[in-house]
């Protein structure tokens, strides 16, 4: 029974893995944002969200190649992007938990226990972003460590962390951070034709060559098509998240906020300090796997003081996630390297117990592996809050809406949250207007209530442009001045001026009678563009209603009539 249970121990935790990610399968807003992208391209107007303006709504290049190549495979993006989530999340779990020893035995699957704990990780591992795609590569890059250093395989290494840039904008700290590691590997080690000779400093040459040739293959590649598409250096994101400001009070309290999300970090940061007390730890120091594991802790360590840095996120743990699985594929790199010991460690003190002191070495190892098992699904299972003051659990959000049904989850874009979006669209193919903009600014200037910027904006279509309240398809909102940060990613205002002035149709113009006299189903209409007038029901009326609005001091009406030149 006790080897039939240690047999397939490993089987039954890819099981239970897999269905902690099938489990909580979805489709974020964010990931529309991209998908908007995606339609335009295949609609023609090219990879931008508004149509005519050349911006880079999205941080993620490499994760908007792989949804342009499913959509040209004829999937939709909503199931197609949710498909790749699996293929890439699965692929990595399977990976690290079947990769062998260096005896030949299976691992214990201590990276994929972590991970597949934390219930956030289930729910980016689809959710129709990048992080599936983050985790594949880090595992790729992470495990090779063991077998190759950083210098015997430049380009693969180099070529890896480009490709983990271009998912992740902030993963790009890992390039000069490994960068130095790998210099340091090339000049600092002894080499078979002398150490000072020239062949040695060829090598080394040769090599930073082939390390540089990675970046520039890819990482490189694509700056130079922003360059010349977008005519930026960095995507619009990083101008309309106040770049390199700084946010700590925000950001220490998302690193809280992860640590209550997240319990198994907690757990499996105190497993490591009681291993640290127990283990014999000397021979793990005096090897060459210390110093690789604490480069890999530095990076994830480095990583998370820049998240905190800048404030976070408003989604629980998303940011903090590749910092995670750096953490949980450094744990997985000890047991890979030092299992057995560590087991008979934590062993050793349940020996002493009379009742177990007949049982068999290997039944207690047996017992051991499912006791921390059921620990982690413990863990998996506890409630999450649904939000933390400015930071909030949005998969739960989604689905608390009654509308949202099981099939909109898995397979439609019918959401609710895309309910504005469908109404401009009908309203657009209407009325078939040559440059027809709405806002969805409900801070300063309040325009449209329950206008969001991903559902609402794929199902609106190419034709309505929309100018987004937080800058992040919209340059010129994105340039301008960050007066009060109040929430991570959220940092912008539009007043009713840049609304006016930038020729949105809708918005309250904060004077009640006009508001009252000009609100038509889809808004309050807060232009006098004579095309514009021409489609409104009863204008005959409005005008007059306007007119005596003016003679009796009205502010908006004559402001409108300058700016119209009406």
């Amino acid at each position: 029974m006790q080897k039939h249970l240690n047999r397939h121990f490993t089987t039954i935790v890819l099981i239970l893995a897999a269905l902690a990610i099938i489990s909580r399968v979805w489709v974020t807003e964010d990931a529309y944002i991209t998908f908007r992208v995606v339609e335009n391209l295949y609609a023609g107007h090219g990879l931008t969200f508004n149509p005519g303006t050349r911006v880079e709504a999205s941080t993620h290049p490499l994760w908007v190649m792989v949804l342009i190549a499913l959509k040209g495979l004829g999937l939709d993006l909503h199931p197609g992007a949710i498909l790749a989530g699996l293929v890439f999340s699965l692929s990595a779990v399977f990976y690290v938990a079947l990769r062998p020893g260096p005896d030949g035995k299976r691992v214990f699957p201590a990276a994929v226990l972590i991970l597949c704990s934390i219930p956030a990780f289930n729910d980016f591992a689809t959710a129709g972003m990048e992080y599936s795609l983050v985790f594949l590569l880090l595992a790729l890059f992470v495990n090779a460590l063991d077998r190759y250093s950083l210098k015997h395989r430049p380009i693969y290494y180099s070529s890896l962390l480009s490709l983990m840039y271009l998912c992740r904008p902030e993963l790009g700290l890992m390039l000069p951070y490994y960068s130095l590691f790998f210099l340091y590997d090339c000049f600092s080690r002894p080499d078979p034709y002398g150490r000072y000779g020239i062949p040695y400093y060829w090598r080394g040459i040769v090599k930073c060559v082939h390390w540089g040739f990675g970046i520039m293959l890819f990482a490189g590649s694509y700056h130079l098509f922003r360059f010349l598409y977008y005519g930026d250096v960095f995507p619009n994101t990083y101008y309309a998240k106040a770049g390199l400001s700084t946010y700590y009070i925000q950001g220490w309290k998302y690193l809280y906020a992860t640590l209550a999300w997240a319990p198994a970090l907690g757990v499996a940061a105190l497993g490591l300090m009681l291993l640290v007390l127990l283990f014999p730890f000397r021979r793990l120091i005096r090897s060459r796997l210390a110093t690789s594991i604490l480069r890999e802790l530095g990076i994830a360590g480095l990583l998370t003081v820049y998240i905190i840095r800048v404030g976070g996120d408003f989604m629980a743990v998303r940011f903090l996630l590749p910092e995670i699985m750096l953490f949980a594929l450094t744990v997985q790199r000890v047991f890979y390297h030092h299992g057995d010991g560590i087991f008979q460690t934590l062993i050793a003190p349940l020996r002493k117990i009379h009742r177990l002191s007949s049982v068999s070495l290997e039944g207690i190892k047996t017992y051991t592996r499912y006791a921390i098992l059921a620990v982690f699904v413990l863990l998996f299972f506890i409630p999450q809050p649904p939000s933390r003051g400015y930071i909030a659990d949005e998969r739960g959000v989604f689905l608390s809406v009654e509308e949202a049904g099981t099939f909109n989850v898995l397979f439609s874009q019918n959401h609710p949250w895309g309910a504005a979006g469908r109404r401009f669209h009908q309203f657009e193919a209407c009325l078939q207007p040559d440059d027809f903009w709405i806002t969805n600014s409900i801070t300063h200037a309040r325009c449209l209530r329950g206008m969001g910027l991903g559902y609402s904006g794929v199902a609106a279509g190419p034709g309505v442009k929309i100018i987004d309240e937080q800058a992040l398809p919209n340059r010129d909102v994105a340039d301008l001045p960050v007066v009060y940060r109040w929430r991570p990613g959220h940092e912008h205002y539009l007043d009713l001026n840049f609304v006016v002035r930038s020729r949105a149709w809708f918005c309250s113009s904060g004077e009640p009678q006009y508001d009252r006299v000009m609100r038509t189903n889809p808004g309050i209409l807060i232009t006098l563009n004579p095309d514009v007038l021409a489609t409104v029901p009863h204008i005959g009326d409005r005008l007059a209603a306007l007119q005596r609005l003016k003679d009796t001091g009205s502010v908006i009406v004559p402001w409108l009539e300058e700016i119209d030149g009406v």
